[in-house]
């Protein structure tokens, strides 16, 4: 129960990235700043959920780790062994501030970039062919990325 739960929320990120990156090639780029923040949410609950119920099987419906505790969150599992959590969460935050179109723009890329870096290590645990398709479809469409 708890790694279904786990592995929907990975893979509600990783649409949320493809839609993202579909927003930057189109330059809608408040809206690929949306998605990809929503995106990072789900990845950190999804982390989160990960890691404190995988050993039970808790009933819960729901989690979202809270914007005030997302640095703590970040460092707690980094002591774990997840690596650049920190560095991503900052990204996040940086993300949440009024900056100009450009430079957002050349945040929500590198975001992504690390996002889509991580993210099978990150969740090796659950990791299957399912979230491997989605990660390749991701590499694929990212092919523009590599060039800006």
């Amino acid at each position: 129960m708890t790694k279904d739960i786990v592995k929907k929320l990975v893979i509600n990120s990783m649409k949320r990235v493809k839609i993202g990156i579909f927003y930057l090639e189109n330059d809608m780029i408040e809206e690929a700043r949306k998605e990809i923040q929503k995106s990072w949410r789900q990845i950190m609950s999804a982390l989160l959920i990960l890691n404190l119920y995988n050993a039970e099987e808790k009933q819960f419906t729901h989690y979202n780790v809270p914007r005030s505790k997302i640095f703590s969150v970040s460092k707690s599992l980094e002591d774990k062994g997840y690596r650049d959590l920190i560095k991503i969460s900052s990204m996040y935050f940086s993300s949440l501030q009024e900056l100009p179109k450009s430079e957002i723009k050349i945040l929500i890329t590198v975001f992504i970039k690390e996002e889509i870096e991580h993210i099978k290590e990150w969740f090796k645990a659950i990791w299957d062919e399912k979230l491997d398709d989605e990660l390749n479809e991701i590499k694929k469409e990212k092919q523009w990325l590599i060039q800006s």
